[in-house]
């Protein structure tokens, strides 16, 4: 499988594998507990009153900590190191991923779930970079499709902890979340530490200016993908509780949760060498177009369980399988000097502007169901249409120093 790769090589990519998959699978974990959770905070009749606005305000806290970890961390990767920047970012989500099973209010949640952002966003920064500079050339794209399916493995593994220890209490959920991460963390000191770039050459860098029509076009994309790709792994267990019986909607959310994310699976695999053949706009522009469209007909036409079961693995090929080519197309677009940095802002700050869109989403969903909601927000991806115009095509090409 890792044929042509040194041993360092190889272990990189497993061990940022190993940690992509547990930061997604921490940040899965609230779609999967929220309904429990929050009706222990505030009571069954005041769940059903404000349930999908709370649940949007936290959902915002963690986008927006992920933000904002991305941001600070790319400079501090670039500066301190991708390897040292990396544990560092894994011991943060550790840490809060656990402290989130000691809340007592939708409050404290919010915090705790900002706080384990942070480290997940610092993360993504980091490695993407440093894969990138890791991997021969001729690998980055099957190593981008390699990694990405840490957001389909991670999905799952969360659903199996859910399905195994969720039912006793919801806080233990947060509790297992813990014990992986410092797996990986221990794992990483492993890692021959790589060289920062000097800081002379930062400042240079930054007084010759960021790219910053490549940060524009990156972090438009990055909006849509991300809000995109995150409107059905969030929403999916509402849909579910308006399609079976109150008594089957633990063991369907479970279900569909897995079957959804076998798509994303599917998706990440294949986009990235689908890049490396057509380009990476085309693919973009293919996988946007058929990820808006999926979104639509999911939200209209999900109404009974069967066919979401159906529709929800398609939508998520698409919608989550585009978001497979940002470790690759991203730090293609920035030199050495500023890769991690300008990774991080333009992942990351599509996080934020992405952030008041679940707002958006919670409000009319309370007013008119889930299922109206996504299906009006699917037409975000006209936007993505539109900077895919003016994006440079970076296939075939080399890294820049």
């Amino acid at each position: 499988m890792f044929n042509g790769l040194t041993r360092h090589q190889k272990l990189v990519l497993i061990i940022a594998w190993l940690g992509w998959v547990f930061d997604v699978m921490e940040a899965s974990l609230f779609a999967l507990t929220k309904q429990p959770m929050l009706t222990e905070m505030l009571g069954s009749e005041q769940y059903k009153a404000i349930g999908p606005q709370i649940e949007s305000r936290i959902h915002v806290a963690m986008l927006l900590g992920w933000s904002l970890g991305g941001l600070v961390f790319g400079i501090v990767a670039d500066r301190w190191g991708r390897s040292r920047t990396l544990i560092l970012t894994i011991f943060l989500y550790c840490l809060f991923t656990g402290i989130t099973s000691l809340c007592q209010t939708p409050e404290q949640v919010q915090v705790a779930r900002f706080l384990t952002g942070l480290g997940i966003g610092g993360e993504w920064a980091a490695g993407a970079a440093l894969i990138a500079e890791t991997v021969p050339n001729d690998w980055r794209a099957r190593a981008a499709a390699f990694l990405q399916t840490a957001a389909a493995i991670g999905s799952i593994v969360g659903v199996f902890v859910n399905l195994s220890i969720g039912g006793l209490n919801w806080r233990f959920v947060y509790v297992a979340g813990i014990v992986p991460a410092i797996l990986c963390l221990v794992a990483r000191y492993k890692l021959e530490p790589d060289t920062p770039a000097p800081l002379t050459k930062i400042g240079g860098a930054l007084q010759k200016g960021m790219p910053w029509r490549n940060l524009a076009i990156a972090a438009t994309l990055g909006v849509i993908g991300i809000t995109g790709g995150g409107l059905l792994p969030f929403w999916l267990p509402n849909l579910i509780n308006e399609v079976v019986d109150k008594g089957d909607q633990v063991y369907w959310k479970n279900i569909s949760m897995i079957v959804l994310h076998l798509g994303t699976l599917a998706g990440v695999l294949i986009f990235p060498p689908l890049t490396d053949r057509y380009g990476r706009r085309p693919m973009f522009a293919v996988f946007g177009c058929c990820a808006a469209a999926m979104l639509f007909i999911t939200a209209n036409f999900g109404t009974h369980i069967a066919s979401i079961l159906i529709l929800a693995p398609i939508t998520s090929f698409f919608a989550l399988g585009l978001t497979a080519g940002f470790g690759l197309y991203f730090p293609e677009l920035f030199p050495k000097a500023f890769r991690a940095t300008g990774s991080g802002v333009a992942y990351n700050l599509s996080r934020i502007l992405s952030a008041p869109v679940p707002l958006w989403i919670g409000m009319m969903a309370q007013e008119n169901g889930p299922a109206a909601a996504i299906g009006v927000a699917a037409s975000i991806y006209v936007i993505m249409m539109v900077a895919l115009i003016f994006a440079p095509e970076t296939r075939g090409g080399v890294l820049e120093e």
